[in-house]
């Protein structure tokens, strides 16, 4: 049984080739990253530490997800959010609020915690400042759940976009609380595979500063970037 949302707003017609050029680019390192013997040392390398210096970790960061339970979750909401901005503002500046999101996430982490060492990762910065700026665009938006059993639909519900926000607040609620490590100690069914579904290494998590500070940038881009012109 899966849950998939259908966005039916006027945003959802055409193929968002920035968006999903992002989403792919997620999906890619997460096959070529989780599950290696050495991914600390990955996490070490390429994730924000804002106790070491600045480098190429401020770009490969936004890229890296410490489980697939944590990239499904981002690049669902990714998929939702990013291609309604993208189709209403274009792909550069979509590009461009992509990162300043990820970077204002990464400052405001930094400012508040110096000295951590542990490595700020994953897309769920840039979700937040992309869902706001798409929260704005269509407040009551309409989009629809469907339950399906392997892409055959069986249920439909009509919804709007505050709706899936709040869905979205939930799941990261749940990625930041849930004990992720004991669930995949406790369930035999995934104990081989717990470094992979589950989040075990040790990371950031869910940094709620540098979510606020996305939320802040998404909401500054929405009111001084201009919107493409309708055909």
């Amino acid at each position: 049984m899966f849950i998939t949302f259908v966005e039916d707003t006027p945003a959802s017609k055409k193929i968002p080739w920035a968006n999903t050029a992002m989403i792919i680019l997620n999906v890619v390192i997460a096959f070529n990253t989780l599950g290696r013997p050495d991914f600390p040392s990955i996490l070490g390398q390429y994730g924000f530490i804002p106790a070491r210096h600045l480098g190429l970790n401020v770009l490969t960061a936004p890229f890296l997800h410490s489980s697939w339970t944590q990239l499904v979750a981002n690049m669902t909401f990714l998929f939702m959010f990013g291609k309604g901005m993208e189709q209403s503002f274009g792909k550069s500046r979509y590009l461009m609020a992509y990162f300043l999101c990820a970077w204002a996430g990464e400052w405001a982490h930094w400012y508040y915690h110096p000295h951590s060492t542990l490595a700020l990762i994953g897309a769920s910065r840039v979700v937040t400042g992309l869902g706001i700026i798409y929260l704005l665009l269509f407040p009551w938006g309409r989009m629809k759940w469907i339950m399906s059993f392997f892409g055959a639909p069986l249920l439909e519900f009509p919804s709007r976009t505050a709706y899936v926000m709040g869905l979205w607040a939930a799941v990261q609620a749940a990625l930041a609380f849930l004990p992720w490590a004991r669930l995949a100690a406790t369930i035999k069914a995934f104990s081989k595979l717990g470094g992979t579904v589950f989040t075990v290494n040790p990371t950031a998590g869910t940094a709620w500063d540098a979510h606020l500070a996305a939320l802040i940038m998404g909401s500054i881009l929405f009111l001084i970037m201009p919107k493409k012109k309708k055909a």
